[in-house]
């Protein structure tokens, strides 16, 4: 037996019970990881509450990224060591099929996401394919391995393959306190543009700024359009690399310039917008969505977190027998950075 941070029903972070529960035995090509750290992403807050669409068999233990060391091996298992520390890639796939051979593994009917098709890592152990198991250099990169992997390669993944974000640009980053966007300002930074981010409290513009962003403002003070309208002396931005969606996505996408591109990948604000067909059309401005990033910008991306290149601020640590805490703290959003939980 385990413990592991559940929920039984959809509903508010109350749901979520530190429960003794079966542990998993390692299939012949898996092995098991005694968890020692897990991310908090927004999408957990989601599939929590019920309101992410996906179809989960309850009781579930979310957590797509997570981090500790080799408890067990499967019977195939080569290569690996008991005590080895290692982190996992957030999704994996057969890697035989046509899509896989093909480059296209998020098209693979076996196509698996940690936390979302299988049990993540709120929870002690967690069973994990050889093949998606990624070596970590020591333990000490525990918290940066389980905080860095979806945020950044969602951000990665947005900025270059989606919004294709190219240097001498300029684009907009809203609510840039939260992971993903914290990260999207690095990256596009990183492609070479010059970054407006937005917040939602005067408290954190030293801290976005800090990340990198040209140019930081409170969209409660200041509107979106018009500030935009200022720093970009009327022309708009190139991208908008949005996180939220909500009632200022019309404004974000009002920022754009004709031909723009607005990339998203969530909708914590709200995921119902109202949108003025007419007036996108005759922009020519498009609205892409994100749905996965590859194995290899995931692992380029891990790279990039664990070797300082990019940054993910821990805003705070929890115990894993505190998940319920942890998601009341990430809805105040309050937090500049990322939340993990800890084997304390």
């Amino acid at each position: 037996m385990m413990r592991a941070a559940v929920f039984r029903r959809h509903g508010g972070p109350e749901v979520l019970e530190h429960a003794l529960v079966p542990a998993p035995r390692p299939a012949h090509d898996e092995v098991l990881i005694d968890v020692h750290a897990c991310g908090i992403n927004h999408s957990d807050l989601d599939s929590r509450a019920g309101t992410s669409r996906w179809q989960f068999e309850l009781p579930f233990a979310l957590g797509a990224e997570f981090a500790g060391t080799v408890r067990e091996l499967g019977d195939d298992v080569r290569g690996v060591r008991v005590g080895q520390p290692v982190t996992a890639l957030q999704q994996y796939s057969c890697g035989r099929c046509r899509a896989c051979t093909s480059w296209r593994q998020d098209l693979c009917a076996a196509f698996t996401v940690f936390g979302t098709d299988r049990w993540g890592g709120y929870a002690e152990q967690v069973a994990v394919p050889a093949r998606a198991l990624v070596s970590l250099a020591s333990e000490d990169q525990f918290v940066v391995a389980a905080a860095a992997q979806t945020v950044v390669s969602t951000a990665w993944h947005m900025t270059v393959a989606l919004a294709q974000v190219r240097a001498g640009e300029t684009v907009l980053v809203p609510s840039a306190s939260g992971g993903v966007a914290g990260a999207l300002v690095q990256c596009a930074k990183r492609a070479g543009a010059r970054v407006i981010a937005t917040v939602g409290s005067p408290a954190k513009l030293d801290a976005v700024a800090d990340l990198g962003a040209d140019e930081v403002f409170c969209h409660r003070d200041s509107p979106v359009g018009e500030t935009v309208a200022r720093l970009t002396g009327g022309r708009g931005v190139d991208a908008v690399l949005d996180t939220v969606g909500g009632p200022l996505f019309g404004e974000h996408l009002g920022a754009l310039t004709p031909d723009g591109r607005l990339a998203t990948c969530g909708a914590h604000a709200g995921e119902r917008v109202e949108l003025d067909v007419v007036a996108l059309f005759q922009s020519g401005r498009r609205i892409l969505g994100f749905r996965v990033a590859t194995p290899d910008e995931i692992e380029y991306s891990l790279q990039l977190a664990l070797s300082g290149v990019l940054r993910v601020p821990i805003h705070a640590t929890y115990g894993f027998d505190e998940a319920a805490q942890a998601h009341r703290a990430l809805e105040r959003r309050e937090h500049v950075g990322k939340l993990v939980m800890v084997r304390r």
